[in-house]
């Protein structure tokens, strides 16, 4: 039997759930994968005009995309033609092992295969891949580890909140209220103010037409940035239940709809202003599912990590709830408008199924925010 790991580890977002490789999706082989150094031989053996050098974020070799920009060199009809020597970044993936004062594994829900409860076990899985990677998550442990405690060190000299446990269980009884647009307003308004936010106390303001249209514009800052950006093919993608890989980007303060083609190609769809998508009224049942997901941000250490980042970025000059709720309840906002806008596109009411498809197209982007701790 081998060793327990020298380092905490905590799998509760895998706990019941199960996950698949649904056939002709192919979301993760539009990210480019990085070859480890004991996959480079062969690929460089066998397929040199398929290998590339990369300078950023690190140098490292990876696998070539089509036209440098659509899906990985590999993918032939939607199935990987080197599928049983893919990278280890392939197999990984839906998983993402984030290491800070811990090693938690988190689940990236924009994979449709985590969504259909069949498969194999996410949590037999999560602890196989945390095994097969002590000696990298232990060497990235013992270089976040002491971040994590200059963070908190600097918190307290600063006099400054920064129990995250306490913080995450003060926000749980509340996060099925994400969803209303009045609370949503109130907690984005407190959490910029200067005095700290107590969330048990937060008194909801009405929602007039001032306010909201304030919302409206919250909303579409919050998504503007990954949509307008220069390169097309780093907008977020969302891959719908056909399986079509769908591009939203900004123009000219339009909102253009792209299909990606497998060759790397993109099709224009047609076109929409950004008034013509209004942030939704949830069913029931899309509320639940949407207080779901803010559960699980709520737990993950990227989304913690992303508030310590902002935290250190601002100088610590504000109050971590503050900053912690304020990310909470942005992230709430982004959802609700994406979710918004693939009901729009797809014909999808904002019912647990919309809600879903917005967590869908929202996830990976949400996993790619800036933290502090690492990413494997």
């Amino acid at each position: 039997m081998s060793s327990p790991p020298s380092y905490p580890v905590d799998l509760g977002e895998l706990e019941g759930r199960r996950f698949e490789c649904i056939e002709g999706c192919g979301l993760c082989c539009l990210c480019q994968p990085e070859l480890l150094e004991g996959e480079l031989p062969y690929f460089k053996r066998n397929h040199p005009e398929r290998v590339m050098a990369k300078r950023q974020p690190h140098k490292h070799f990876a696998l070539a995309m089509k036209k440098k920009v659509g899906s990985c060199a590999f993918l032939d009809d939607r199935r990987c033609t080197v599928y049983n020597m893919r990278p280890h970044y392939c197999r990984q993936f839906p998983f993402h092992v984030h290491v800070g004062d811990r090693a938690q594994v988190e689940l990236d829900l924009s994979c449709r295969g985590v969504w259909t409860g069949k498969g194999e076990d996410a949590t037999a899985a999560g602890l196989r891949l945390v095994a097969e990677n002590d000696r990298a998550i232990s060497s990235a442990f013992h270089q976040t580890n002491p971040l994590y405690r200059q963070f908190f060190r600097n918190c307290l000299d600063m006099q400054i909140e920064c129990r995250p446990d306490r913080l995450r269980q003060e926000a749980r009884p509340f996060l099925g209220r994400f969803n209303d647009l009045s609370y949503l307003a109130t907690l984005l308004e407190a959490s910029a103010e200067e005095e700290p936010v107590d969330i048990a106390k937060l008194l909801v303001k009405t929602l007039d037409r001032p306010k909201r249209r304030e919302l409206d514009e919250a909303a579409w800052e919050a998504v503007k940035d990954s949509l307008g950006v220069a390169d097309p093919f780093d907008a977020p993608i969302y891959c719908d239940i056909d399986g079509r890989w769908n591009l939203f980007r900004l123009e000219d303060e339009s909102i253009e709809h792209y299909l990606i083609t497998e060759e790397g190609d993109l099709e224009h769809k047609g076109g929409m202003d950004s008034e013509d998508v209004q942030l939704p009224e949830l069913t029931p049942e899309g509320a639940k599912t949407f207080s779901d997901y803010m559960g699980i941000l709520n737990r993950r250490d990227s989304m913690l990590g992303n508030a310590y980042y902002l935290m250190d970025e601002y100088g610590y000059e504000d109050d971590l709830p503050n900053i912690y709720y304020g990310v909470l309840a942005t992230s709430a906002l982004d959802l609700l408008w994406r979710t918004a806008l693939v009901c729009k596109v797809a014909g999808l009411r904002a019912d647990s199924d919309g809600v879903r498809e917005g967590i869908i197209y929202y996830d990976m982007d949400r996993l790619d925010a800036p933290t502090i701790g690492a990413f494997l």
